[in-house]
Order: C-alpha cells, then structure tokens, then sequence
C-alpha cells in the first residue's frame, strides 16, 4: 500500500558508512620504531633485567622476529572483526535500534497481506511438488523468519515458488517428503558456503537468454500439471508431453462442475489483478470516488489477495454444498494439522522397492545423493539466481549484497529442512505485493511467518473443503506471467544469435528434462561465445609496396586475441603474407591476450621462417604483457619487436630482445 503520511521513511542500510574495528589497535601509544624493542611479554628488550637482554644477538632477533610475527597475525585475526563486517552479515542490527511504532504499522500491513498471498500458494505449490499439501506450509515459516535476521533486501519475500516446486517434483515422487527436505537442506549448504566463499560470480555463467527460455518453460510445464485439477481429470503422466497427451486421451471423462468453477476462477483472478487500475480507464477516470483515499486502498487490497479471496471463496462454496448432500467439485481432502516437529533431515532412509512393492531397501546417505545427482547442485544455483536477481530488482539502483542474499537463503533453507520444508527462495510475486504494501524493514516477514504458523494450528480443517480446480486455477494465473514472450522481440532486432540458446534452454527444458535443460542451455552458449571470440578471427593483410630505398612490406594486422580456436587460421594468412623476401610484420594493437596454443603456432611460423633462411618474423605495437608472453616462449633469434609509432624504413632490427 503507498505511504498516506507522507512523512515516514523505510530504512535504508544499505548506505552505511564504514564503522570503528572491534578490536584496539596492538601496540597503543608506542611509536612503530619502538615495536622491535618490546619483547613478547611486554618488556623491552634494552633492559637489562629482561633474560633476552643476555642472549646472543641472532638468538635474541629470532625470538624478537618469532614474537613480532604472532602480534601481527593476531592483530589481523582482530582488524577482520569490524562493526562494518558486522552490520553487512548481520542487517538487523543495523535497522532494529531505530525501530519504532510507525515503522511497525506498515510492516504488519505488509506481512499479513504477503501471509493471505503465500497460504494458498504454498498449499498449491506443495501439490506441484508432488507433496502432501501440508508441506507447502511447512516450507512457508522458517525462510521468513531467517530472512527477517539476515536478509538485506526488505522487499524480498522468501518461501515456496513454482520453479522451486517443479525441480523438487521428480525426487519428491521417488523419495517422498525424506527426499525434498534433504535437498533443501544441501541446497541450504551450498548456497550458505557459496556466499561464504564469494562464489557468485558462477552464476554469471547462465546468460539472460539461458534464464528465459527456462523461466518460460517451467512456466508452462508447472501451469500443464494443474491441467488434471482444473478439469477433473485422474490419469498418469508427470511432464509436459505426458500431459497434455493424457488430457486429448481424457477430454470425455472432464468433470463439468470443477472446469467451469476452474475456467471461472482464472476469469476472475486475472480480472482482480487488474482491480485496482481501473480507475486509469477512460471512462472511469471522471468518477470521483475511484479518486478516494479509502476506496483506492480497498481495491488494491482486494487486488492483492486475490488468491485468498477465491480459496476462501471456494471454500464456503464447497461446504455449503456438502451441507446440502451436494458434492460436484474434486476437493484437496484433509490436511494434517499442526505444526511440523522439528528434527534433522533423513541421511539414511527405507525405501520402498519399485520393482516388488512390498519390501523396502535400505539407503545410505551416499547412495541417496546418487539418486538426487544433478539436482544438489542446479537447484541451489537456480534459487540464488531467483534469489539475487529479485533482491536487485527491488535495490532501485543501489549496491545490492550478493553474499549476503546468499547467505540469507542458505539459513532458510537450512532451518526449513529441520521442519520438513522443500527448497525455497525469492518469490518475484510476492516481493512485489510486499513491497506495494509499503513495507519498511525485514520484520515484515516475522508477521507473515506468524499467519502461516496460525493456519497450520487452526485452519487445516476449514481448508480441506479447497476445491482443486480453485488451487489449480491459482497456480495458473501466477506463473503464466512468467512466459518471457516480450524478450523475443528486442533479442531479434538487437542480436539474433541470442535466439539459439533461448531457443535451445526453452524444449530442452520443456520436453527433456528441467535440470539438464539448462545445463544445455548454457552450454550451447558458451559454445557460442567461444566460438564467436576465439575461432573467428579476421586478421588484415597490407601490402606496402617497394621502391629504390625500402623493400617490400607485409602487415598482419590482428582484429583480436588469439586463442587455441583461431590459430590455424592465423597460420594460413602468415603463410600467405610472404614469398620469401618480403618482410611481415605483425600488427598486435588489438590484442591483449595469446593463449599457449597460439604461442606455439606463432613459434613453429617463426622457426619455419628460420630454417627456410628468411627475414625474422616482426612484432609491432604489442602491450607489455603480450610482449613478456611472445618473449619467453619464442626465441630470439627468430623475431624482433619493432618500437611503436616509428616509420620503418626497413626490417631491420631495433631491439635486440625485450
């Protein structure tokens, strides 16, 4: 909701300044030329009472040197522990002390509107995940409250998501709830590791191209599984292709009741997303009531919590009917009540044998990691890409903490999986409506946990009246707007090329498999790049003719760095550059790197030159560095460094070696 005083600020701590150090200086009040005098217990060493007085003067400095070194490590150990350090790992401690009863308004407004938000979503992001419903809700709580501590970002709302749920699904469907708490808490692992560590930068491998096309296509996959609780419909199958197969096998066995109940609720939904711009319609724009204070706040609340309208809404419906002997729509069923146990993830579980059905095998942690395989590491790397790239969009132009968004999502996931939660991460829809509601710090998400905590206590019974096409027809008009479709546009005007791993990530993703979709995605691209910067070099050739003073001369002009993918065709134009008695030079002003491959090739031309009896190959307008590089792998009798921007008058040599 917008800010109506007017007068009150969020917090902003993301521009803090630099803090004192925990620690006291070593050594205070002395002069660092006295620092050599002091031995280890403090005393100086020209005192005579002091026994290393008395030892020799090599024994004596290796002790003083031995002492020296200690303070010095120690006085590093100290200086890392700062109020800066503190503050960026810490954020609570920066916004809590000024806390006060104006911020708290806006902060519970904020959280009890994101809680009616992620109730339902969550419910209906567990059935995605193939999860008992209740598991949605467990994995709703901790996030939130491990984010009010460590996250930086007061806009980000953590919790379930469709991608998050999607991922989960087809080890949920092997290992039941064992198997989606224990990738939440690698995930946890990982990513909290990852932003010890600063390893963010890996997921700058995935390009915005790769991330689209796989946004898209989890979109429409997890939108294709709500398709049997729209219309009723009961048969196997999991993926997309399965899908959609089975529903043009089924379309005589749809129940009306929940397909017109489905239907109407998307109508709906996407009606009320839309609520509170009608008063911008044309016609709407001269009624002064839409104007109102209070009635423009009605509207975006009703718009904002839309989904909790129509589950509540469905819910009533549905028990109303079944008062009346009435049953026409599919509903979710109970739901366990209750909050979760707290208990460590399964290292070890009994598994149901597949093959017999009655008998159950015994997994080690070992073998479990085997069957999760790729999912332990592509799913914490999806959820901080989620993760990082929500907390930069709400940043409004300002330095965002990556390791710190990392660090924030590795509790939350770590904490949750104490509770049975499935992997988690920023939601894009709900950090909006958070911040729409005018949230002014983390402690936002305290409130929201605490309405989650509340459903599961008291609500499960009334939800189990939840008609499955109303969660279906949540689910639908939430992720169908993550279909990137408008990036197809600006990609073919700038660059077409972008298409192909868009392209590739997109039915990769959507026909094969989720996980190694995107990992072909980047793959491709990363072919793309290498082969676009490395193996598609168009080296210059310039022929400068003789005359009576100077000979002939042949320019190479390189247009880029030579790397291992260009060199033979670098080799074929220093071949051609040459009949024996011109003189080649080698233009390098363009190039700031040579790989080791492109220096053997360089080599073998300059040997080959040799041997042959020809002019030296020459090297003009080459940096420092690539000069040190040609240098210490050719040798120098076969090459010459020409001085930059010298009129050559000849091939001859103007240093020796550099």
């Amino acid at each position: 909701m917008p800010n109506t005083t007017g007068s009150t600020k969020s917090i902003d701590y993301r521009d803090e300044k630099p803090q004192e150090r925990c620690g006291e200086p070593l050594m205070k009040g002395r002069h660092s030329k006295d620092v050599d005098n002091i031995a280890p217990d403090g005393t100086s060493f020209a005192d005579p009472s002091n026994e290393h007085f008395f030892l020799p003067k090599s024994g004596n400095r290796s002790k003083v040197d031995n002492g020296s070194t200690k303070k010095k490590r120690w006085a590093k150990i100290k200086g890392a522990c700062t109020m800066q350090l503190l503050r960026r790992r810490l954020p609570i401690v920066q916004w809590l002390p000024r806390y006060n009863w104006s911020y708290a308004v806006f902060d519970l407004i904020a959280g009890i509107t994101v809680g009616l938000t992620i109730i339902p979503q969550s419910i209906a992001y567990a059935g995605v995940a193939g999860l008992p419903l209740e598991y949605g809700l467990y994995s709703s709580f901790m996030g939130m409250f491990a984010y009010t501590v460590f996250g930086s970002v007061k806009e980000s709302s953590i919790g379930p998501t469709a991608v998050m749920a999607l991922m989960t699904f087809s080890y949920a469907n092997e290992g039941g709830a064992a198997y989606a708490a224990l990738l939440s808490f690698l995930a946890g692992i990982i990513e909290l590791c990852a932003g010890l560590l600063n390893l963010g930068f890996l997921v700058e491998f995935i390009s915005a191209p790769v991330i689209s096309g796989f946004c898209s296509a989890a979109a429409l996959t997890v939108a294709s599984t709500q398709v049997k609780g729209l219309f009723g419909l009961k048969f196997s199958g999991s993926s997309f292709v399965e899908i959609w197969t089975g529903f043009f096998t089924n379309l005589s066995k749809i129940n009306p009741w929940d397909a017109g109940l489905g239907c109407s609720s998307i109508v709906v939904l996407l009606l009320l997303r839309k609520l509170n711009s009608l008063k911008n319609l044309g016609s709407l724009k001269k009624v002064g009531c839409l104007r109102n204070r209070f009635v423009d706040g009605a509207l975006w609340f009703i718009s904002t919590s839309r989904n909790a309208i129509a589950v509540i809404g469905g819910c009533v419906a549905a028990y109303l009917l079944e008062t009346n002997g009435l049953t026409p729509f599919t509903l979710t069923g109970n739901i366990k009540a209750g909050l979760p146990s707290f208990e460590l993830p399964p290292f070890s579980i009994n598994k149901t044998d597949v093959e017999d059905g009655n008998s159950t095998i015994f997994l080690t942690f070992p073998e479990i990691c085997s069957e999760l395989g790729a999912a332990i590491g592509l799913i914490p790397l999806i959820a901080i890409l989620e993760q990082v790239a929500i907390a930069k969009a709400f940043a409004c132009g300002k330095q965002t903490d990556s390791t710190q968004e990392m660090i924030a999502l590795g509790f939350g996931n770590i904490l949750g999986s104490f509770f049975g939660a499935m992997p988690i991460t920023s939601s894009f829809g709900r950090s909006s409506v958070q911040s729409a509601s005018g949230v002014k710090t983390p402690l936002c998400n305290i409130y929201g946990g605490i309405l989650v905590l509340l459903a599961l206590g008291f609500m499960m019974p009334s939800l189990a009246y939840i008609p499955k096409a109303i969660l279906a027809s949540v689910i639908i008009t939430s992720v169908i707007f993550m279909v990137e479709l408008e990036e197809l546009k600006p990609m073919w005007k700038s660059r077409r090329l972008e298409l192909v791993p868009f392209g590739v990530t997109f039915f990769c993703c959507l026909f094969v498999n989720m996980e190694y979709g995107i990992l072909i995605g980047a793959a491709v691209h990363l072919f793309l790049l290498a082969y676009m910067a490395g193996s598609r070099p168009h080296p210059e050739l310039i022929r400068i003719p003789g005359n009576k003073k100077t000979a002939e001369k042949v320019i190479v002009k390189a247009d880029t760095n030579l790397y291992f993918p260009g060199v033979e065709k670098f080799r074929q134009v220093l071949n051609e550059a040459t009949d024996g008695e011109t003189c080649v030079m080698v233009d390098l002003s363009h190039v700031t790197e040579i790989d080791y491959t492109a220096l053997k090739m360089l080599k073998s031309v300059a040997s080959d030159y040799h041997k042959r009896g020809l002019m030296v190959l020459h090297f003009t307008n080459a940096s420092p560095k690539v000069t040190k590089s040609i240098s210490s792998a050719l040798h120098s009798a076969d090459i010459d460094f020409l001085i930059p921007n010298m009129d050559e008058e000849d091939c001859g040599p103007i240093t020796d070696n550099v």
